[in-house]
């Protein structure tokens, strides 16, 4: 048995079997990884093969949904979907402060703590 040592032609063929793959019902279940860091707390999908311009990333509430959607330049309105996950982010989190950062071949969703402690609040007058 032969091996074949072109890593170009093994990319492609990979990325085209998981596209056939999701369009007959499939979907690709990328890497991800949760690291809780000092500061913030890092959500890592590893998306080899997908181009960032497929990528969303959705916030609603405190439901994070990280989704790639397979275009089909042939049919710009026809749209198979890569892949679809949804996350429940703690109440601790700031939300308002949320990076989406691509990096290589991982997208990486930066999301800080809010902050801890009292808090000195100012006093309006009516």
């Amino acid at each position: 048995m032969k091996l074949i040592k072109d890593k170009k032609f093994l990319q492609n063929v990979a990325h085209y079997i998981d596209v056939t793959n999701t369009v007959g019902g499939g979907v690709i279940q990328p890497q991800v990884r949760l690291q809780k860091r000092q500061k913030e707390v890092v959500l890592q999908v590893l998306l080899p093969g997908v181009e960032t311009e497929q990528c969303q990333v959705v916030l609603d509430k405190n439901q994070l949904t990280v989704m790639a959607l397979h275009h089909n330049q042939d049919y710009p309105v026809m749209q198979a979907p890569l892949f679809h996950q949804q996350f429940a982010l703690p109440p601790q989190l700031d939300y308002g402060q949320i990076r989406v950062v691509r990096k290589d071949r991982e997208l990486r969703v930066h999301v800080p703590y809010l902050p801890q402690g009292p808090r000195l609040l100012d006093i309006e007058q009516w």
